[in-house]
């Protein structure tokens, strides 16, 4: 808990800086950009947690990864956070960034996982279904084919299960208590 309020600090000084700078869109992607790379990468994971490994060597590695791929301003704040011993937040500070921009911006994540690849047409109708939600909607779609039919969908902490499979193990249940 104690960690991820400082990754929140951290990325609200951040993505201030960077309004102000007016970068916010290059830093988000950079925050996008380090996150998924450190995600990938359980060598630099494992070297960003290391307390063995001298702060130099770190900042070292991070310049060697980043310094041509993000921002001079996101480059010299994940060298701060390294100096001030905090790089194993990076991960953390990087997603709460994400996080605090779709919400300023008011985007919303729906988590929808389908049996097969949605149309556009789909796309379309599932966003203007949760259009209420935010001004914008960011759908994540993931294909499981144990789904059957239908649909399941996640905005934040609600969850809708629409799949053939939950409509069928309902018809079972109610069949079996009759």
């Amino acid at each position: 808990m104690k960690g991820t309020k400082a990754a929140g600090r951290y990325a609200l000084s951040l993505i201030d800086l960077a309004e102000e700078r007016k970068q916010v869109e290059e830093i988000k992607k950079d925050m996008e950009l380090v996150a998924a790379t450190i995600a990938e990468s359980r060598e630099l994971d494992l070297l960003l947690h290391s307390p063995i490994i001298k702060t130099d060597k770190k900042k070292s590695v991070l310049k060697s990864v980043f310094e041509k791929a993000v921002q001079e301003l996101t480059m010299s704040f994940m060298l701060t956070v390294t100096a001030k011993g905090r790089e194993s937040l990076l991960t953390a500070i990087a997603e709460a960034f994400v996080s605090i921009y779709k919400e300023r911006n008011g985007i919303v994540t729906a988590h929808v996982t389908t049996a097969v690849a949605m149309s556009d047409a789909k796309r379309k109708e599932v966003s203007q279904v949760l259009a209420p939600l935010g001004s914008k909607i960011e759908l994540v779609e993931t294909v499981d084919k144990h789904i059957l039919g239908g649909m399941k969908v996640r905005v934040a902490d609600q969850r809708v299960d629409a799949s053939f499979r939950k409509k069928l193990n309902e018809l079972k249940y109610d069949i079996h208590n009759l």
